[in-house]
């Protein structure tokens, strides 16, 4: 799968992989943010590898494996 600049994403395609992906409003439910907040954090990923890692469908769709969104949630913990 190409992300945008022409580069394969890591993650693979989240249609063919085993492990479950989340939407954004998934995501920021369980990260318990708000998803504009999620949004920005994504759209400054690859500069400041803030929250977890998101994977661009396409326009405004973007996805996040579950077990990333789950380690951000346990680092969130970790820090209060």
């Amino acid at each position: 799968m190409r992300t945008g600049r022409g580069r394969r994403h890591p993650c693979g395609n989240p249609r063919s992989s085993p492990e479950r992906w989340l939407t954004a409003k998934e995501a920021a439910d369980r990260l318990r943010i708000k998803r504009k907040t999620l949004y920005n954090w994504a759209s400054t990923w690859e500069v400041e590898r803030r929250g977890p890692q998101p994977l661009r469908m396409g326009g405004r769709a973007l996805r996040y494996r579950e077990s990333d969104v789950e380690r951000c949630v346990e680092a969130r913990r970790q820090v209060v």
